[in-house]
């Protein structure tokens, strides 16, 4: 069976593609492995801050979505100033997005855990986590905006690198801040920070 030129391409593009979408739920599953260690209301306030934070950041995943195509087809129309313009708009408004969804975040913390009916201990937890790891909320969507960018212009592989690059630090900063500083779900918030920023 004769392979396409054009199937080749469109592989090269989609697996790093996958390989990135499936790495990035990663870096909540080595949140969930280490903060497990330490018990289970460490690891349920982890779960109800999870839930809020991901409902935040997929209600915005149009940043990456729907920048893609916008600079693809300016691409594809041999625009190329005006396919990086696009993303770079896209980029400023994930910024400004995340800056006011760090506010609500830092704000309203307090309101969304309680929302969820939990233990004092659970929620206590759960505001600490969702507290510090607001501060990471404009570095995630920037970052959405970035990926959509560098799609559109069909390079599939430094967002894939960026998220593998992101994941082992945000594993070796995890380990150091929750177990070798002891600051527990607060270590794990700020060492997701630091890897969401770096």
């Amino acid at each position: 069976m004769r392979v396409h030129p054009l199937d080749r391409e469109i592989l090269g593009l989609a697996l790093p593609t996958l390989a990135a979408l499936v790495a990035e739920p990663l870096f909540l599953l080595v949140d969930t492995a280490m903060i497990g260690h330490l018990g289970s209301v460490p690891l349920a306030g982890l779960g109800i801050a999870s839930v809020v934070l991901q409902t935040a950041v997929g209600l915005l995943i149009f940043l990456a979505y729907a920048t893609t195509p916008a600079v693809a087809r300016l691409l594809g129309s041999g625009d190329r100033r005006a396919a990086v313009q696009a993303g770079v708009d896209g980029a400023w408004l994930a910024l400004a997005m995340g800056a006011a969804l760090l506010v609500v975040g830092v704000v309203f913390a307090p309101a969304a855990v309680a929302a969820f009916g939990v233990a004092p201990d659970v929620s206590a937890a759960a505001v600490r986590y969702l507290s510090i790891s607001a501060w990471g909320l404009p570095a995630m969507l920037f970052v959405l905006a970035a990926t959509g960018l560098l799609r559109g212009l069909q390079n599939t592989r430094t967002p894939l690198v960026i998220v593998a690059v992101g994941f082992t630090a945000n594993a070796v900063l995890n380990a150091v801040f929750i177990f070798g500083f002891g600051w527990g779900i607060s270590g794990s918030a700020v060492g997701t920070v630091i890897a969401q920023w770096g």
